[in-house]
């Protein structure tokens, strides 16, 4: 891997690690999923070097800088799962939207939503300024190709 993908793994590091502690607290058995799925990774030794650098359970990112997300669902992943979604930056005027419920909300920097991508169409919508989100994602073919059982919905029994 280049220098600057070291670099950039480097940076997000402790931000990727936060996003998986908000997994664990608000879908305990999808966070045990993935750390199961990352340790079974590990095993596979093209993937352990890069590894050590992936602070994160998801098993994928996309980085969305300075422009409008249309409406869309997640179509990769599994109904179940959520997906993690984190802005920063110097904006303002972002708007969340998830149209199926009728809902926008604020979407400042800082803000992280955990929601069901392939279930919920969500979009936003373009901001004043400099804007950057990491969408945190679990590929579903990932999944399939790793010996783990799939996380099914949230239930209040993982609290218990």
């Amino acid at each position: 891997m280049a220098k600057g993908g070291h670099a950039w793994l480097t940076a997000i590091g402790e931000s990727a690690a936060l996003l998986s502690s908000v997994l664990r607290v608000i879908h305990p058995d999808l966070y045990a999923m993935a750390r199961s799925s990352m340790d079974e990774m590990f095993t596979h030794e093209n993937l352990a070097d890069i590894l050590h650098m992936w602070m994160s359970v998801f098993n994928g990112v996309s980085v969305i800088c300075n422009r409008e997300t249309p409406v869309h669902r997640d179509n990769y992943s599994s109904s179940e799962w959520y997906d993690m979604l984190t802005t920063i930056g110097p904006y303002e005027s972002a708007i969340f939207e998830l149209p199926g419920v009728g809902l926008r909300f604020p979407y400042p920097s800082g803000t992280i939503i955990g929601l069901c991508g392939r279930v919920l169409r969500h979009g936003v919508s373009v901001a004043r300024g400099e804007r950057v989100c990491l969408a945190y994602y679990m590929r579903k073919n990932v999944q399939d190709r790793l010996t783990n059982s799939f996380a099914s919905w949230n239930s209040w029994n993982a609290y218990i």
